[in-house]
C-alpha cells in the first residue's frame, strides 16, 4: 500500500492509469445523463419505453432509442456514443439496453415512492381509494388511489 502511495505522488504509470480511469468514469456519467433525461422524458407524459426491437435505426425500437436517435444529430457526444456501441449486443456496457432501462426506471420509482411516503407520513391523515373493474379482454384492472394534504402548502394532493 505504502509503495502505491508514494507510485500514485508522482506521474509515473499510475498517474496517467488513475487519469485514464478517471476519463472512463465521466463518459459513463456524460451518457447516463443523457440516458435518465430521455427515461424521466417519457416517464412524465406516460409513454411507452419499448418497441418491438431494440435496434437502432429501426422504425420499431420504441421511444426510448427513438428519442436517442432524436437528440443524437444535435449532441455530438451522444451520436459517437451511439454510432460506437449502438448495436454492439448482448454482452457488451452501452447503457442503451433494455435492461438498463429497466433498472434505472426501477431506481426512479423507488425514489418518487420514498417521497410520497415521506409527505403521507408527515401529513398524517390520507386516504386511500380501491376499484377494481374487468376490461374488454375480461381481465381484471386494479386502480388505488392515494389522497392527501400536502403538508408544505395545503393543498391536496391525488
Amino acid at each position: 500500500m505504502l509503495t502505491y502511495l508514494n507510485r500514485r505522488q508522482g506521474f509515473g504509470l499510475t498517474q496517467k492509469l488513475e487519469e485514464q480511469i478517471k476519463g472512463e468514469r465521466e463518459y459513463w456519467q456524460h451518457v447516463l445523463q443523457r440516458v435518465i433525461v430521455v427515461l424521466q422524458t417519457l416517464a412524465e407524459r406516460g409513454l411507452p419505453f419499448r418497441g418491438s426491437n431494440d435496434t437502432f435505426g429501426s422504425l420499431q425500437n420504441g421511444n426510448f432509442l427513438g428519442l436517442l436517435e432524436l437528440v443524437a444529430p444535435f449532441d455530438p457526444f451522444l451520436a459517437g456514443h451511439i454510432s460506437k456501441y449502438g448495436n454492439a449486443g448482448k454482452g457488451n456496457s452501452s447503457y442503451l439496453s433494455k435492461t438498463i432501462c429497466d433498472e434505472l426506471i426501477g431506481l426512479m420509482s423507488d425514489k418518487v415512492r420514498s417521497a410520497i411516503v415521506d409527505e403521507i407520513s408527515t401529513a398524517g391523515y390520507f386516504s386511500l381509494s380501491v376499484n377494481s373493474t374487468p376490461d374488454l379482454s375480461h381481465i381484471d384492472q386494479l386502480s388505488i388511489v392515494l389522497r392527501y394534504v400536502s403538508p408544505t402548502d395545503g393543498k391536496p394532493v391525488e
